[in-house]
């Protein structure tokens, strides 16, 4: 950490890089990535993420966030986890982490990311009060999926996808 008084410390970068991981890569880890979500039936995956997390990991914060709109009525997205790849507009099967349909309806706020044309607004949603979720014994898929019929939906919305995990590095897919 710099000293407002020396300046930057030579060993900061170690430092940090220890406290957070093990020799082998186990340990706190962050992701983002944008996606764009392609057209897609309810309930169905309609954008994933280029990694995937090993098995030993825990989920411990996801947030879904829209960067860009569509332009019709369309884009309702959660954020949900499988122990497989899913094609794009392809049943989903996982278990939601971040959207309205969260089990406890835990999400913050409880609904699902809005990237239609008349969305009230670039916002957020958070896996909230969710707490940890357990994928040690699975390896995870981190899927985007329509909460709604997408399948007509126009324009390029984009989904910014936030994951902090526990356990060992991702792995791109």
């Amino acid at each position: 950490m710099a000293n407002p008084l020396y300046g930057q410390n030579k060993f900061d970068d170690e430092v940090d890089s220890r406290m957070l991981r093990a020799s082998d890569g186990s340990g706190i880890h962050e992701y983002y990535e944008e996606v764009t979500p392609t057209t897609a039936d309810d309930n169905d995956v309609a954008a994933s993420l280029s990694i995937k997390l090993p098995v030993g990991c825990i989920i411990l914060d996801a947030t879904i966030t829209a960067r860009a709109l569509a332009t019709s009525d369309h884009g309702l997205w959660a954020l949900e986890v499988h122990n497989a790849v899913v094609a794009d507009d392809a049943a989903s099967g996982g278990t939601e982490i971040v959207g309205e349909d969260v089990a406890g309806d835990v999400s913050i706020p409880d609904n699902d990311l809005d990237t239609s044309n008349n969305a009230g607004g670039l916002l957020a949603i958070n896996l909230g009060s969710l707490g940890a979720v357990d994928r040690t014994g699975a390896v995870t898929y981190l899927h985007v999926c329509a909460k709604e019929d997408c399948s007509s939906m126009t324009g390029t919305p984009k989904v910014g996808v936030y994951v902090k995990w526990f356990g060992p590095p991702s792995i791109a897919i």
